[in-house]
């Protein structure tokens, strides 16, 4: 498995709206963010992922895409999921290049503009637990704890099981939520 890439300081995008755009949002009570830090779009990203534990990967090997519905946990934006193994692990290990997203449940019907949502584009690593006990320790920590009995059954099945950790190092993502008045905002890292 390639190494991280070392990067430099992340730019955020915004879209820039016309008048009349912005009219007819605020007619619908939405007011879109026009100028945002990369400090703040970021805390925004990880509050919309600390709230979610679902989501879909994609991969690609030989030309052949795969999406995976998973859980996921984090630390900051970089993401983790915990895998048995399978076809997403023998991707990952041929092409580490990965997207994903994660959204709120949305019904047009109801709410037309609660459409909310991240699409992540990173470079994925993958280590089994026999093979680094400690980093595997460390990163099983960031999961959240708790004394509920799913818990407790999901720690001792993670002790007996050589698990995969895969690890996504985001290096751009868009992020979609009118009404916290993001519309498209990209957060990209420079190389």
């Amino acid at each position: 498995m390639t190494q991280p890439r070392t990067f430099g300081m992340p730019t955020i995008s915004l879209p820039i709206l016309s008048e009349p755009k912005k009219a007819s949002l605020a007619r619908h009570g939405l007011r879109i963010i026009e100028k945002l830090s990369v400090e703040e779009f970021e805390a925004a990203a990880i509050a919309f992922l600390n709230r979610h534990n679902i989501l879909h990967l994609a991969t690609c090997r030989d030309n052949q895409p795969r999406s995976t519905t998973v859980e996921y946990f984090n630390k900051g934006l970089t993401v983790y999921i915990l895998s048995e193994g399978g076809g997403k692990i023998s991707n990952l290990r041929e092409n580490p290049q990965v997207s994903y997203t994660v959204a709120d449940p949305y019904d047009p019907a109801t709410d037309f503009f609660g459409a909310a949502g991240l699409q992540v584009w990173g470079t994925a690593s993958v280590f089994r637990k026999n093979d680094d006990p400690d980093r595997f320790a460390e990163v099983y920590a960031l999961r959240q704890t708790g004394e509920s009995l799913e818990r407790q059954n999901l720690a001792q099945q993670a002790a007996r099981i050589n698990f995969a950790v895969i690890s996504i190092v985001p290096t751009r993502i868009s992020y979609l939520n009118y009404r916290e008045g993001f519309r498209r905002v990209v957060w990209q890292q420079n190389a």
